[in-house]
């Protein structure tokens, strides 16, 4: 697929269920919902988080990263009761649980633009020294910490742009692509989304949309 999409051509069986891939045809208006049932039984089937990656090109509208994000994060790390420590910064809500991406270079604490994280902990201001909300977030290991003016610093990465996920690998990759991303449907996009994926590829959305791009 990979190969053919290199070369300008969409194989003819691309909507065919494959051992490695799959489509699901819908508009930008099932989006969520398709996303949603295929989330929903991946992590039933043990799949965590971070084995999941959904791709798309734009942030805003029904079908952009922004709202994905949060349909994600409700599936993944819920907090219905309130038990778990969150945040909220802008129009998110930050949890500890919650997988981040790193959106500027941080050289001093060895930590770069496009890096994945995950958040470890978070101390509100009346319980540390610094008198200040703190979020701590482990990267492979490294840990950093984020005043909640830092937060600007990061974002929730359940689903991420495809640009940033570039020179990343995810056992899975959920790719949605509709004609209301036409800005940014190039072949050169849709080769690096589908290349993300190491295990299984899920396509959904608009097959003329996938074809007008590649």
């Amino acid at each position: 697929l990979a190969h053919e999409i290199k070369k300008g051509r969409l194989p003819a069986d691309i909507t065919k269920q494959q051992k490695d891939r799959s489509y699901f045809a819908c508009g930008t208006s099932q989006i969520m919902k398709v996303v949603e049932q295929v989330v929903t039984n991946a992590k039933k089937k043990g799949y965590k988080a971070r084995d999941i990656q959904v791709l798309a090109p734009m942030y805003r509208g029904p079908a952009g990263i922004d709202a994905l994000n949060k349909l994600i994060q409700e599936i993944y790390n819920p907090n219905p009761d309130g038990q778990r420590r969150e945040i909220a910064f802008g129009d998110s809500v930050y949890r500890v649980g919650d997988k981040v991406l790193q959106l500027v270079n941080q050289p001093e604490s060895s930590v770069f633009n496009g890096d994945m994280g995950e958040i470890s902990s978070i101390s509100y201001a009346k319980e540390n020294t610094e008198k200040q909300d703190l979020v701590y977030v482990s990267f492979d290991g490294i840990e950093v910490s984020y005043t909640k003016q830092d937060l600007n610093q990061i974002t929730h990465a359940y689903c991420c742009s495809i640009h940033k996920s570039q020179g990343s690998e995810f056992p899975i990759v959920i790719m949605p692509v509709v004609k209301s991303y036409y800005r940014m449907l190039r072949r050169k996009l849709i080769y690096t989304g589908i290349t993300r994926s190491k295990q299984f590829l899920i396509l959904c959305g608009e097959e003329e949309a996938l074809r007008m791009g590649v």
